[in-house]
């Protein structure tokens, strides 16, 4: 039987995070009983740097750096190095995130080739400045540990590849423009600077939610490169299937980076991983285009995607500002209900809260039921419970508000038996004026967002006191907005 060092908790072999406490579990002990005290250290590998400095030590808990970020656990990372989450003591214990680089490697020149990529990656982002990109707070080496580390802006929202884990393998047409149009701001933004700076490397992975705004984050810029408008004999890397075909042969331009992107808008709408096919997989006189995969994909987003996808970059977008464009009109096309075909999956259809399974925010990972953290990555799992209501106002009752369904609609109204009208929000009580109607709006879930949607009231839906809904026209609610329904106001919270 094992136990966590750090919490005394018992776990399950293999797993490298304490499913209780989110400690790493780098030394789980094996007793019938808890131990009484912590023992937690750093795990040393028999592997060297190309000095004397030992590589694989994971920084142990409370590590301080620079005499100033002081280490909680890790949260990510490969054979490079590893990602930290830290407390900047300086700053009133803010999260930052620290990026380590360890010295790893066959031969000199791999070694200093390593190390200009990483001072690359942290001179490339102090430059930048934009809300889609993480703010750099400091560059320094540790010659104590010999190692190079790069301090920036913690995102805990997770990436997009764990989020399509979560929804279970596709996301919805709403989401996934939302997030593009995010990308396509961003990528317009590097594009624009002088020299362009190409990402090169854009896939689900490298694009994380800051969940403080709800915004795409572009992430990972250690192989972005400034490059000029006639550069060639550019290094090809990146992933395959995201890569597009130029990038192989040494060349590299603004339209390579909106190749990626659609790419990325493929796999995450239909569940089809290009990697799987990275060379034939956008032939599509080969192989299938979006809507054949998954029928409910809109014509239109099918196209832009086709498009964004062409094998030559001359028959893409012109710019990522051009495809923002698109995406953005596309957006306040379904905003706007007109595109009532088009599918809107709850994103959150098999996490915790709303479903059978219990799995992990960020990687995906299936989670024992009381789990706090993830047993596979370490990540802080959210509440078990998302709620939302509306609450009547001017009256003094405790109870006068109505729960909503979070998956679903809700009708708001009046009851009426005789036609079998019964509004799950039923305003009888509160409408001794009959000025509500009996079938007055409705409010949809769908995925983490809220819509009201007038009904054809006779006397009006309005919104915060000033914006009257158009019949059929669904409105995005936020927590706090006051809705007026003939004479009665509604409070619409989530919690």
């Amino acid at each position: 039987m094992a136990f966590c060092p750090e919490c005394g908790a018992q776990t399950t072999a293999g797993d490298p995070y304490c499913g209780e406490c989110g400690a790493w579990q780098d030394t789980p002990i094996n007793f019938a009983v808890a131990p009484a005290s912590p023992a937690r250290t750093g795990v040393m590998s028999s592997m060297t740097a190309s000095g004397n400095t030992p590589t694989g030590i994971q920084l142990a808990q409370g590590t301080l750096l620079a005499d100033r970020y002081k280490i909680t656990k890790r949260i990510g990372g490969g054979g490079m190095g590893s990602v930290y989450l830290a407390e900047d003591q300086n700053l009133a214990n803010r999260p930052v995130a620290v990026k380590e680089m360890i010295e790893m490697f066959a031969d000199e020149s791999s070694r200093l080739k390593a190390i200009e990529d990483f001072k690359r990656e942290s001179e490339l982002l102090a430059q930048l400045d934009h809300p889609s990109i993480p703010t750099i707070y400091q560059y320094f080496f540790d010659k104590e540990r010999g190692r190079y580390y790069l301090v920036m802006k913690y995102i805990d929202g997770g990436d997009l590849a764990a989020r399509q884990r979560v929804a279970g393998g596709r996301v919805d047409e709403l989401t996934v423009t939302k997030w593009a149009v995010d990308t396509c701001d961003v990528l317009d933004y590097i594009h624009s600077q002088d020299p362009p700076i190409i990402y090169r490397d854009l896939k689900p992975a490298n694009l994380m939610i800051d969940s403080r705004t709800n915004r795409v984050m572009l992430v990972d810029f250690g192989i972005a490169r400034f490059v000029a408008a006639t550069q060639k004999g550019v290094t090809a890397i990146g992933t395959m299937g995201y890569a597009p075909p130029e990038l192989f042969a040494g060349n590299v331009e603004k339209r390579s980076d909106i190749y990626s992107l659609g790419a990325t808008m493929f796999h995450l709408l239909t569940g089809h991983d290009p990697q799987d096919n990275p060379l034939l997989i956008f032939d599509f006189g080969k192989n299938p285009k979006p809507r054949q995969i998954i029928p409910d994909i809109s014509p239109e987003m099918e196209e832009m995607i086709c498009r964004a996808v062409e094998h030559k970059p001359e028959n893409r977008f012109a710019s990522a500002k051009a495809f923002g464009q698109e995406l953005q009109a596309h957006l306040r096309y379904m905003q706007e209900g007109r595109r009532g075909a088009v599918a809107v999956a709850n994103l959150y259809e098999t996490s915790q809260s709303f479903g059978p399974v219990n799995v992990c925010v960020n990687c995906g990972h299936e989670l024992a039921t009381d789990d706090v953290f993830c047993a596979y990555c370490g990540t802080r799992q959210p509440a078990k419970k998302t709620t939302a209501k509306l609450i009547v106002m001017g009256t003094s009752e405790m109870n006068a508000q109505f729960p909503l369904n979070i998956e679903g609609e809700s009708l708001i109204g009046r009851v009426d038996p005789n036609r079998g009208i019964r509004p799950e929000v039923d305003l009888s009580k509160y409408d001794p004026s009959a000025r509500v109607s009996r079938r007055h709006a409705r409010i949809v879930a769908q995925g983490a967002q809220f819509y009201i949607e007038d009904l054809g009231s006779a006397n009006g839906t309005v919104v915060n006191g000033s914006l009257k809904l158009s019949q059929g026209k669904p409105h995005m609610l936020i927590s706090g907005d006051e809705l007026k329904l003939g004479e009665t106001t509604l409070k619409f919270v989530v919690s």
